[in-house]
């Protein structure tokens, strides 16, 4: 009984640990089939006067267009789309916990 108690939070534990890491793949999927530019367009991001100045900015920016738009994503959606902003456009240096792959 306790290899399966041990195997079984051993399978979550992975599962959680690889669900951390931010999809920028999935991200641009989300991003291209949202509402996103009905808003602004892609100048936004690449303005000398835009408002976002880090990634936790970019993060909070990302959850005000989610509730603005009633996209309804969860937190690692959100996240997925973070990164892929950040990889086109913003280049702010990424915390550890969200290291993603590269998008192509």
């Amino acid at each position: 009984m306790k290899f399966i108690a041990l195997c079984t939070a051993s399978l979550v534990l992975s599962m959680s640990a690889h669900a951390a890491a931010p999809d920028p793949i999935n991200g641009k999927r989300l991003f291209e089939q949202s509402r996103c530019l009905s808003c602004h367009t892609t100048e936004v991001f690449t303005s000398p006067t835009r408002k976002v100045k880090s990634y936790a900015a970019l993060e909070s920016q990302v959850r005000r267009c989610d509730a603005n738009l009633s996209t309804n994503w969860f937190d690692d959606q959100i996240l997925d789309v973070v990164s892929y902003l950040n990889q086109m456009y913003y280049k702010f240096p990424t915390p550890a916990s969200a290291t993603p792959a590269r998008v192509q």
